[in-house]
């Protein structure tokens, strides 16, 4: 007889709470082969792309946000930073991390991230602003230093916000895109008993459901698979162009 165990399915996902940290680290090290730094002395992780130019930091701190992406390429000159706060569920950070891991990332900077609110009826200005159906998230762009970063807050009220995800200007729109697409999603999530904790009920839907234990055990581990088969199906990166060999002359 399997053992059965209960998992809440939860809607809106965006009041969810976090829910399990490994979603993120555990796949980003396992499946897309980011190393990491180790101090047992720190409550923080810091995981690092195999090319050394993508940063994640997770690192609790009651006034910050807990959760810091950033890219330096050095070759390109290219720089943006993005950070999320503690509350922010696991399912739409890992939207970003999955999609700065994509092999197929590069091809898809031209995404429009207005178009996941759009086909899911989320209001959205041109100056861009926009807010979800039940007024419970609210994102705009603002102005900072000359640009115009993204700014998402999910709140219970209008003075009691949840948590707060932000974008600097120079974040690629296809790696927005990814998380308007997570956080616009109306597929419930799931969470465990001790992750509903605190959870206020007044803005949620939840429903109990019984599932194989093994089933549940087995989410992470899947989900690491698939990101390892999607790392080795792609092609190797093309060698670095060199500069022509200066002419000699007599």
């Amino acid at each position: 007889m399997s053992i059965k165990v209960e998992q809440a399915l939860i809607s809106p996902r965006y009041l969810a709470g976090p829910g399990d940290p490994s979603w993120v680290t555990a796949a980003l090290h396992e499946g897309s082969g980011w190393s990491h730094g180790h101090d047992p002395l720190m409550p923080r992780v810091i995981l690092t792309s195999p090319d050394q130019k993508t940063l994640l930091r997770l690192e609790p701190d009651l006034n910050e946000p807990w959760w810091h992406l950033s890219h330096r390429d050095g070759r390109t000159g290219s720089v943006w930073n993005a950070s999320f706060g503690g509350a922010t569920p696991v399912e739409l950070i890992a939207a970003v991390t999955d999609a700065v891991t994509d092999p197929d990332y590069h091809a898809r900077k031209a995404a429009d991230p207005y178009q996941p609110l759009r086909r899911a009826e989320w209001d959205a200005v041109p100056n861009g602003e926009f807010r979800s159906p039940d007024g419970r998230v609210r994102g705009e762009r603002f102005n900072f230093s000359g640009s115009r970063n993204w700014r998402v807050t999910a709140s219970l009220d209008e003075d009691d916000p949840v948590w707060k995800a932000w974008f600097d200007s120079a974040t690629p729109p296809a790696v927005v895109a990814a998380f308007m697409q997570a956080l616009a999603d109306p597929e419930p999530v799931r969470r465990s008993h001790e992750q509903t904790i605190g959870l206020s009920r007044r803005r949620i839907t939840l429903h109990w459901q019984e599932w194989p234990a093994e089933s549940v055990a087995r989410a992470l581990p899947e989900r690491i698979g698939r990101l390892a088969a999607r790392r080795a199906s792609a092609p190797p990166p093309a060698p670095p162009v060199l500069p022509p060999a200066p002419r000699r002359t007599r």
